[in-house]
């Protein structure tokens, strides 16, 4: 008897485990409960309706409940319908036992849904930031999701929906994303985004993952890793669009991660963030339209390359900015070369670090030096503000050329001060520059060399700069040698004067040449009148004249300038005696012209040589008037009038040369008292010619005439030269 009760018990536990197991895992099909959910649906939303067909119970043993599920349930929204996988709706016993069957959790299960599919239901929503996105900027691509949703007394209590999104395409801020995909997960009050694949403008997404939680704030955080390859028409995420006009061709490749923290307020404004990013630049190639000229830079600059660049970027919310790039660069396919550059930006002020190898060629000409496109080692450090630079050290190394600024202060592009420049130079091997220029109580120039080649060229362009206006000191410069533009050195030269807001209003100084011949140079200003006068001698011209075309090939003499000015015209007479002249262009092109063939070959040999020779000119801010050139010598005698125009660069000249023999004849003719007058049968056989010459620089057009008499202007110039 026990054993048939124990036989029968153990039928009946197997019996029903068999059965628990049989709904467990097949369940049983039944239309009692679509009735059930097709109403609870309905309740929560009028314009949803579903359609069960078939429903299968099944018991979930670990939650000691049953379930139902409905599979492929047909969905309406609306006038759109779209295909569910199924419906899973767990009920609680004890409902059932009260005949008042309760739903306390759901679980929906998606079909793959277009994406144009759920923008017809999206018509239907309330207006949203997320309705306008989806309706504006998503293109296309394909959903599908996994609905969980906590039920309480009918309503919702807690859900989670997760899922796939693959092959989105859509736009921001005109960016275009393709083929993006990714799996989702999403909360109550978090959120995330895995494995996420796409491309944007160039960035190919590898892999990255987006989460968001919200407590009192939402926060966003992100990691993205991508290579990117991009070209013109795609540079703009890095470039403005007005720069990449100027460029034919620019190209990059590399790769990228990105990290962020983004945290925004109960408003969804960004409150706080921090964004880094680090990668490598494997290559990059980039070719300008136009060469590209800079000031210093000896060779403009037609491409550049970059190749096996690291960089990091670090981005907040408090101002700060940092971003720290190194690798090898080269211009005008040249070779490559190091490069470090830092730069961390705090509220508005940047702190920049830059080293680097250069090979392009410097070109200073205040310092006559040229880098020769050897390899200068370089290296600054400096602050920038929207106003105001602070260059800690600049360095600038060649071999044994060095020069070094330290503390120099810009407001506004002009020079407040600075600590020390020290410059040491050479030219050819041979040492060119070698001085200290200190800014203390008055600004000090000391130093060995000079080399002053380009200083007066330099000194005679147009310059409206006002680069020295807040510098008001005194000045002191000692070179125990000055190189000029020519062979002649400057021996023991000094200088004292002052600068009133960045020009000179007062000058004295000298110098000494060879043989006991001088420079002298003085500067003052006219307390009544506010104008400068300026006055330079000097023993050898051609130091201070070489470099103007005119004077080419001056040599000898003596020269005497007296200058007086203001900033808005000058008045200027220049007088030089006893010199030479030889290969002048533009006087060799007047005697051809005349067929003055001996002073031609004169020109071309020793030279022609003049006693005198006087300009008086007038200088405003456009024209400088030749009110009269007069020069007069044994072999030639000349006079000249015109003007040039600054702006145009037009040059306008016309004048009278007449040979020394036949103005001597002339002259010798004339009464010595009373008023001149020109006897016919005097100027009856008079040779001479007036010429003209006028047109822009390189392309001045000369014409001469044969004359027979002479202007009582020249006649007067050589009476008074005679007496």
């Amino acid at each position: 008897m026990k054993k048939t009760l124990v036989l029968f018990f153990s039928a009946i536990i197997f019996l029903t485990l068999s059965f628990l197991t049989y709904l467990t895992i097949f369940g049983f099909e039944t239309d009692k409960f679509n009735p059930i959910l097709e109403k609870k649906i309905s309740e929560s939303q009028s314009d949803l309706k579903i359609n069960l067909e078939k429903i299968k119970v099944k018991i979930d043993i670990k939650k000691l409940s049953f379930y139902v599920t409905a599979p492929k349930p047909k969905v309406k929204y609306k006038n759109t319908k779209f295909n569910l996988k199924k419906i899973d709706a767990y009920i609680d016993l004890s409902s059932i036992v009260f005949n008042q069957p309760e739903i306390y959790k759901a679980n929906i299960v998606s079909e793959e849904i277009q994406i144009k599919e759920l923008k017809k239901i999206a018509v239907y929503l309330k207006p949203s930031t997320f309705k306008k996105f989806l309706m504006n900027d998503v293109n296309n691509g394909k959903v599908n999701f996994n609905l969980e949703i906590d039920l309480q007394e009918n309503k919702i209590k807690n859900y989670e929906i997760n899922g796939f999104v693959k092959n989105l395409s859509l736009e921001i801020q005109k960016k275009q994303l393709k083929n993006l995909s990714f799996i989702y997960l999403i909360q109550k009050n978090f959120g995330e985004l895995n494995n996420i694949r796409g491309n944007i403008e160039g960035f190919q997404i590898n892999a990255g993952d987006i989460s968001f939680k919200q407590d009192d704030n939402l926060e966003i955080i992100g990691n993205l890793k991508s290579d990117f390859e991009l070209d013109k028409t795609n540079f703009d995420v890095f470039v403005d669009e007005v720069y990449l006009k100027t460029l034919t061709n620019i190209e990059a490749y590399g790769n990228l991660t990105n990290k962020f923290v983004i945290t925004f307020d109960d408003t969804l404004k960004v409150s706080k963030y921090d964004f880094s990013a680090t990668g490598n630049l494997k290559k990059s190639k980039i070719n300008f339209d136009k060469f590209q000229k800079y000031i210093f830079v000896k060779n403009e600059i037609q491409s550049v390359d970059l190749e096996k660049v690291d960089f990091k970027i670090d981005l907040n919310n408090l101002n700060k900015k940092k971003f720290d790039i190194s690798g090898l660069y080269k211009i005008n396919k040249k070779a490559f070369n190091k490069f470090n550059f830092s730069n961390l930006i705090n509220n508005g002020r940047q702190n920049i670090n830059l080293t680097a190898d250069y090979d392009n060629g410097f070109n200073i000409p205040l310092l006559n030096y040229s880098s020769k496109n050897k390899i200068v080692n370089l290296e600054t450090k400096l602050q920038l503000t929207e106003k105001t630079l602070n260059l800690n050290l600049l360095s600038l190394k060649e071999g044994k050329t060095k020069i070094l600024v330290n503390n120099l202060f810009l407001k506004d592009k002009r020079l407040i001060k600075f600590n020390k420049i020290s410059v040491q130079t050479f030219n050819k091997n041979m040492k060119n520059n070698d001085f200290n220029i200190n800014y203390k109580k008055k600004i000090e120039i000391k130093g060995l060399k000079y080399d002053a080649s380009n200083l007066i060229k330099i000194l005679s362009e147009e310059n409206n700069s006002n680069f020295l206006k807040n510098i008001s000191k005194e000045i002191s410069v000692n070179f125990d040698e000055v190189n000029t533009s020519e062979s002649d050195t400057l021996l023991d030269f000094n200088l004292i004067g002052y600068i009133d807001n960045g020009k000179f209003n007062k000058i004295v100084s000298k110098g000494e040449f060879q043989d006991n011949k001088y420079l002298e140079i003085s500067l003052i200003k006219d307390k009544s009148s506010k104008n400068k006068i300026l006055e330079i001698y000097s023993d050898i011209p051609k130091t201070l004249l070489s470099s103007y075309s005119f004077f080419k090939g001056l040599s000898g003499g003596q020269l005497l300038l007296n200058s007086t000015y203001n900033p808005e015209k000058s008045n200027t007479k220049l007088t030089i005696e006893n010199f030479k002249v030889s290969n002048a262009p533009g006087l060799v092109k007047l005697l051809s012209l005349a067929d003055f063939g001996g002073m031609v070959d004169a020109m071309s040999g020793e030279g022609l040589s003049f006693e005198r020779l006087e300009i008086i000119m007038e200088k405003d801010s456009q024209i400088l008037s030749l009110k009269e050139l007069y020069a007069i010598g044994p072999s030639i005698s000349i006079l000249m009038e015109g003007y040039v125009d600054s702006k145009t660069g037009l040059i306008s000249l016309r004048g009278t040369m007449v040979p020394a023999k036949t103005l001597n004849r002339f002259l010798s003719k004339l009464p010595i008292v009373g008023d001149i007058i020109i006897p016919k049968e005097i100027g009856e056989g008079l040779f001479g010619i007036s010429f003209k010459m006028k047109g822009l620089p390189g392309n001045v057009k000369t014409t001469v005439n044969p004359i027979k008499t002479l202007t009582p202007r020249f006649i007067q110039k050589a009476i008074k030269k005679t007496k």
